[in-house]
């Protein structure tokens, strides 16, 4: 499948951090990142294939054809090499970006996401997740969702705000990873073979990403540095950016690449 080209945002300057959105969002879920990000590095932030602005293709788009539009995009924008941090299936991204070009990276963060082989019930779910998007449009999925992301008090505005996103979203698009993030391979024999520097940040009361699925990935890696964020879901970059803001700033000046 060849790569498209996505809609993104480029700001600021300086070495380039990539931020990549999860499913069933957009790169509208890093505005609170891009201000305070970009005051040190630049950073781009595409809409996936499927998502937001970006192009739809029907049918199964796999983790590694989103990770290929992703490379397509930085080689077209002449961004070499970059960190980059991905949110859930954006995290699943980031972890094809780090198979096909190990080199490449300088940094990798991993938030709310999971490093866990697909099992035939999480297959055959997410296989229906895809029929009932294409059948009844992004509602059913969004409301199942939008009672699982957040922690105990995220607010009126951000879980209207996060809903809003997720009803925009094209259902074909959304069906089309969902099929392929069902046919995900097993990427902990890669991720242990890495030896880039990585975060791992997530929420206390994420119930996707629980305290043993978030275990698990890092035990793949070989010095992880971990935060768990007090109070915060699946989505800790919107329910408590000021604190991740913070933590992902430090990891990344501590690990970017020097002048030559």
């Amino acid at each position: 499948m060849t790569a498209v080209d996505l809609a993104y945002d480029d700001v600021g300057a300086g070495p380039v951090v990539v931020l990549i959105h999860g499913h069933p969002f957009n790169r509208g879920m890093w505005a609170p990142q891009l201000g305070p990000l970009s005051e040190r590095f630049r950073v781009i932030a595409p809409d996936l294939r499927g998502y937001g602005d970006s192009p739809v293709t029907a049918g199964t788009v796999t983790m590694a054809q989103l990770a290929a539009d992703v490379a397509h995009l930085l080689d077209a924008r002449q961004a070499g090499t970059a960190a980059l941090v991905g949110l859930s299936m954006g995290g699943l991204v980031v972890m094809e970006l780090a198979a096909a070009q190990p080199r490449r990276w300088w940094a990798l963060g991993f938030v709310a996401t999971t490093a866990q082989q697909v099992t035939a019930a999480e297959k055959a779910d997410r296989l229906a997740k895809a029929r009932t998007a294409e059948e009844q449009g992004m509602r059913p999925l969004a409301g199942e969702m939008a009672a699982r992301l957040f922690g105990p008090s995220p607010g009126d505005a951000l879980t209207g705000q996060i809903m809003t996103m997720m009803l925009a979203t094209n259902p074909k698009g959304a069906a089309a990873a969902l099929r392929g993030r069902a046919e995900r391979p097993d990427y902990r024999p890669m991720l242990a073979s890495l030896d880039t520097p990585a975060l791992v940040c997530v929420g206390n009361h994420d119930s996707f990403s629980t305290a043993a699925v978030t275990e698990e990935l890092t035990g793949c890696l070989r010095e992880p540095r971990l935060v768990v964020l007090e109070g915060a879901g699946h989505l800790p970059n919107l329910e408590r950016p000021g604190e991740f803001n913070q933590h992902l700033l430090g990891f990344l000046e501590g690990t970017q690449p020097q002048p030559q």
